[in-house]
């Protein structure tokens, strides 16, 4: 849970200090007022990574050379997170200390929805296997290892592809172990996300198609284990040595996201697939509750395109979140849901919108 937030010269948000209790908080602002570079501050800090950019150099305020954030959170214990960027060069510390990024994800679970999340359901895999992969590391961030190794064998073996070098065989057995444990722990992602997915659907009562997802690894036998990935691998050597490619493993798996049968790029509604991907959201936060991490919810914009009933039945799935901060620049849509604070953003200025509370007489006599 975030306690503090402190921010200064990132993007176009005036230096701040916030401190959002816990529960529901909405912002509010026009467009550029700095909603999203708020929310963006809070996934940085908690991830290291923008969801706006693959360059942090870019979250620097116009003018500035560098950007700090800091933050105070509370979870099985108390921690302090701050990331920065200075000299060119990206620094993140816990409690003041270096340590791995596995151990900086472990401080504050996130679940984010921005405008990019889109891409899971309609754009290519690749979307889809990040979306697989942070739920594995948000459920477990110890997991990042697996992932690592796995990446650091593919790109060995892509070099020896691309040199037409010798050595495949070796380096085909010592990624199919690497790939197992992927597929493995996608998989175990995968079917807890695929059963919360399936009671935030009924909670929300919405009316859509029947709603399924199927995870295809690569290769297609991968879930067998080791040897028979090293089995296939072998029976595509031929191939890749041709191609200059590596053509299996979890590099290539998917899921696919099927709407009454059928692809949800080809029939969905742009209403439709909002709703869907903010039930994925809700879904990937049950699994990441289910295992001790409840996350901050982060919705960035996530009323747009939606007509007033669908966000209440949406917003009622989010509901009881230990944290969520949601975003918008229409605050008439949000009049008849219950948010627990309101916040104005104008210019990079954060100000609360709800009155000040009352004062006890007897803290004044």
């Amino acid at each position: 849970m975030l306690r503090q937030l402190a921010a200064r010269a990132f993007r176009n948000l005036e230096p701040l200090t916030w401190e959002p209790a816990p529960g529901s908080h909405l912002l509010l602002g026009g467009n550029g007022a700095g909603k999203t570079s708020l929310l963006e501050a809070v996934y940085v800090l908690a991830t290291t990574k923008s969801f706006r950019t693959p360059r942090l150099a870019d979250c620097v305020r116009h003018g500035e050379s560098s950007f700090h954030l800091a933050a105070e959170v509370e979870g099985d214990r108390r921690a302090r997170l701050e990331v920065g960027w200075e000299a060119g060069e990206r620094s993140r510390t816990v409690n003041g200390k270096t340590g791995s990024r596995a151990e900086h994800l472990a401080a504050l679970p996130v679940a984010a929805w921005h405008a990019g999340e889109a891409e899971v359901l309609t754009g290519d895999p690749g979307a889809r296997r990040r979306f697989l992969d942070r739920g594995v590391v948000g459920v477990r961030p110890a997991a990042l290892e697996a992932l690592s190794r796995y990446r650091a064998a593919l790109f060995q073996k892509r070099q020896l592809l691309a040199a037409g070098s010798d050595g495949l065989e070796s380096w085909n057995e010592l990624l199919a172990g690497a790939a197992a444990e992927v597929i493995r722990l996608r998989q175990g992602y995968f079917e807890r996300l695929a059963a919360e997915l399936a009671q935030v659907i009924v909670a929300a009562a919405l009316p859509l198609p029947e709603v399924e997802l199927r995870y295809r690894p690569s290769p297609g036998g991968g879930l067998d284990g080791a040897e028979e990935i090293a089995a296939s691998f072998a029976r595509m050597a031929d191939r890749e040595r041709h191609r200059q490619l590596p053509l299996l493993g979890p590099h290539r798996d998917d899921v696919e996201v099927l709407l009454g049968g059928h692809e949800v790029r080809s029939v969905a509604s742009a209403g439709e697939r909002k709703a869907l991907s903010l039930l994925l959201l809700a879904a990937h936060g049950r699994v990441l509750a289910a295992a001790g991490r409840d996350p901050l919810y982060l919705l960035d914009d996530a009323d747009a395109e939606l007509a007033p009933p669908t966000l209440a039945a949406l917003w009622r799935v989010f509901a009881g979140a230990p944290q969520l901060v949601a975003s918008s620049n229409r605050p008439q849509v949000w009049l008849a849901l219950e948010v627990g604070r309101v916040w104005h953003l104008e210019e990079g200025r954060l100000r609360s919108l709800d009155p000040a509370p009352a004062e006890d007489p007897e803290d004044t006599a």
